[in-house]
């Protein structure tokens, strides 16, 4: 961040900046004569020793343009000097080669930092440039400098006359370049602006009327001195003086650079017309030379353009072409993704398949090996077949979700639907798990209001409520409690299961109903599951045309919420 040079608190550029305008009103104050001229000459020399100031207190990176600002505006103080301290001075006289002298200093500075700040790579911007300077160049020659040209007085007399006028293109051509860049943005920049604004307006006003001493003209001028001083004092003078590298952009054809193209190519003949309207001599010679070159900048722009679209386009096309070829590897990755999901639940449901006969068949052993008829087993080989009895039936219900899921994803579940009471089958439900629940030493409960009539599949509702229980049971705690009710509800039938057990995370309300989905709790307290008792769970659920929620309880555990139609039509479930 630039530093900001103060005094007792105020920016020095501030202060610079409020003395000179109080010295300028001073100096419109007094009556023409030494004391004006001198109040003149101070504010002259005062700029350029502030401008080397500015310098040695922002410091910039590259302070030769502004040391040549420095110099410029001193020629013009000592031009002002010899000027007010000759009487009828003779042109040319020394303050004229002061003067003249001034400007390619000044203009030579507006380069310097051009080019430091990287414009001269923005063709576009300085041939927009160029044709501002042409098309300000034919107004000048054709209103100011011919009528020099053409006036009385010796040939070098009208020859510095006219330089004048001419030097004020140099400057502004300077000016207008430095446009391009992207530091015209700053305070800085917008004081030169403002600086060699007011130096051409009164150059012009001179050019074109007689002057005398004490003029507003004068204004211009002191408003030049002060404004280019302030800049220099400005921190944000060291933007200038940086390298600004501006990345590459599409080209965008706005209106106001079409205007502009418009008007270069209108000012030819405007300034024809405007000779003819006043009656006034037609130099056709350099308004031939002013059009062909506007015209020759203003093709070169407009071809500028229309290869900068030609590029755009081009770019689109390949970008599009890149697009369409991504979008085709990504739907045969996608179809590969599908065909293997497919070949994976193919594999999963052939291997349950095959795994559920041998296991129906352990099973079956193991219960024979119980029973009382059968010979005495001793406690701990019994303890052994009691193991393998639970492992059996636990994978046998593994076993079962895995083709639960198959048929599911194959769309081959069909419901057998009857009018059922819910609250009678959660009832039954409730009391076969509570063994379950009083063996980790939880309070189960269970409350409904029968009858709660619906249209359902009875082995799927068992199969639902037993999944939600069975998951309540699980991840509650010893101590806790497990509430199952029935009721009716708005749309028909209610069913809710709420636990005080781990809960679930944040924004896992929605993904626990996703197959082989583990809340992060769980996965941390390392609890036994495949993530597919909820997923069956939805599903029985959706096949009965119902919904299902799961929500956090307050103070702890989770809640299930179910709702189902009085009535539903029978269907299959797709998937």
């Amino acid at each position: 961040m630039a530093r900001r040079p103060t005094v007792r608190g105020f920016r020095v550029d501030a202060i610079f900046l409020g003395v000179g305008l109080a010295l300028i009103a001073a100096y419109f104050a007094l009556s023409r004569g030494a004391v004006q001229n001198d109040l003149y000459d101070t504010i002259g020399v005062s700029s350029a020793f502030a401008i080397v100031l500015g310098v040695k207190l922002n410091r910039p990176a590259f302070p030769l343009p502004w040391l040549l600002f420095a110099v410029g505006n001193l020629f013009f103080a000592v031009a002002d000097i010899i000027f007010n301290n000759l009487e009828n001075p003779p042109v040319p006289s020394v303050a004229d080669w002061f003067y003249l002298g001034g400007y390619p200093i000044l203009a030579a500075g507006l380069l310097l930092l051009l080019i430091r700040a990287e414009g001269l790579q923005r063709h576009a911007g300085l041939l927009e440039a160029a044709i501002v300077t042409c098309a300000f160049a034919l107004f000048q020659w054709v209103w100011v400098v011919q009528k020099i040209v053409d006036g009385s007085g010796s040939g070098v007399e009208r020859a510095v006359n006219a330089g004048y006028p001419s030097m004020d293109i140099v400057l502004l051509a300077g000016l207008a370049g430095f446009f391009v860049t992207a530091a015209w943005r700053t305070p800085a920049f917008l004081l030169l602006v403002a600086s060699i604004t007011t130096l051409l307006v009164s150059d012009e006003i001179y050019g074109s009327t007689t002057y005398h001493a004490g003029d507003l003209t004068d204004l211009g001028w002191l408003l030049s001195y002060i404004l280019w001083a302030t800049a220099a004092l400005h921190p944000s003078m060291t933007r200038l003086s940086e390298v600004q590298r501006r990345k590459e952009s599409a080209v965008v054809v706005r209106p106001a650079r079409i205007a502009l193209l418009t008007a270069a190519l209108l000012s030819a003949p405007f300034v024809v017309l405007v000779q003819y309207l006043r009656d006034r001599p037609i130099g056709a010679l350099p308004i031939v030379f002013a059009a062909s070159a506007i015209t020759i900048l203003v093709v070169l722009r407009l071809y500028g353009i229309l290869r900068a679209l030609e590029s755009s386009r081009a770019g689109e096309r390949s970008a599009r072409a890149d697009a369409e070829q991504a979008q085709m590897l990504l739907a045969l990755q996608n179809d590969q993704l599908v065909e293997a999901d497919r070949l994976k639940d193919e594999f999963v449901a052939l291997i349950s398949h095959d795994l559920r006969t041998p296991l129906t068949s352990i099973i079956g052993y193991v219960e024979l090996s119980l029973e009382e008829g059968e010979p005495e087993l001793d406690d701990e080989r019994r303890g052994y077949l009691k193991i393998v009895s639970r492992s059996s039936e636990r994978l046998l219900r593994l076993v079962d979700d895995l083709l639960f899921v198959a048929r599911l994803q194959a769309g081959r579940l069909v419901l057998e639907r009857a009018q059922l009471d819910l609250c009678m089958i959660a009832a039954q439900a409730v009391e076969e798990a509570r063994p379950r629940a009083e063996g980790k030493r939880l309070a189960l409960e269970f409350s409904g209001d029968s009858p709660v009539l619906i249209d359902a599949d009875k082995g799927r509702l068992f199969q639902l409520l037993d999944n939600l229980i069975s998951n309540a049971i699980k991840f509650t705690p010893e101590g806790g409690r497990v509430e199952v009710h029935v009721g009716h509800s708005a749309n028909g039938a209610l069913l809710e299961v709420v636990d005080t057990g781990i809960g679930l995370g944040e924004d896992e309300t929605e993904l626990v109903f996703d197959r082989f989905f583990r809340s992060a709790r769980v996965v941390a307290q390392q609890v036994p599951g495949t993530g597919l008792g909820l997923f069956i769970a939805r599903a029985i659920v959706e096949a009965h045309d119902g919904t299902i929620v799961a929500s956090e309880r307050q103070g702890g555990g989770t809640s299930f919420r179910i709702e189902l139609p009085a009535l539903v039509r029978s269907k299959e479930l797709v998937a």
